[in-house]
């Protein structure tokens, strides 16, 4: 029988060693490799949201739970928006003027705060290029996919606040119809 000596094993660990290398290597591509998603105006033409309430100065797109009608159940036609990777909403706030402020919160559950939670959108998770005295067009410009709520007041009703809210025309002229929203 004839024995392996010290140069047959050394040999060899080179292979193993680029065959390990190569397998890691596929495995970290394979697991990293980017899932692109089309977040083009053109693959994603707006799409006009007219529900929603606005009481009081203030505008929500649904209830926090979903439940916009209070029956306890959140029907088919309720529940916060989908809002997938490159989503855009022309959501029609009904306030009348320029919102003073605007919040946006995500969730992982069309039903909100009933089976999940809900928390403030950041960086490209929601992008509002636009806001004047009839819409806020907000855009998911990463490619993950959550469900929308959007909240947004005019202010004070009170009328003093008036010579302070934003004029339409210092609200990005001309921007929130130069796109068409699709019902």
């Amino acid at each position: 029988m004839r024995g392996r000596g010290a140069d047959d094993g050394a040999a060899r660990r080179p292979t193993w060693s680029a065959v390990c290398a190569m397998g890691v290597l596929a495995a970290l591509a394979a697991g990293c490799a980017s899932s692109r998603c089309d977040r083009s105006a053109e693959a994603n033409p707006l799409t006009l949201y007219t529900e929603g309430t606005s009481v009081g100065g203030e505008y929500m797109s649904s209830a926090w739970d979903g439940d916009d009608d209070g029956d306890g159940e959140v029907g088919p036609e309720e529940g916060l928006l989908y809002f997938p990777g490159g989503m855009r909403y022309d959501i029609r706030h009904g306030l009348g003027r320029v919102p003073r402020s605007w919040q946006i919160y995500l969730s992982f559950e069309r039903d909100g705060t009933r089976s999940g939670t809900l928390a403030h959108a950041a960086g490209n998770q929601a992008e509002v290029p636009c806001i004047d005295e009839e819409s806020l067009i907000v855009v998911n410009g990463s490619c993950s996919e959550y469900w929308l709520l959007v909240v947004a007041s005019a202010g004070d009703d009170s009328g003093d606040d008036d010579a302070d809210a934003p004029r339409p025309e210092e609200a990005a002229p001309g921007k929130c119809r130069d796109e068409q929203a699709s019902p």
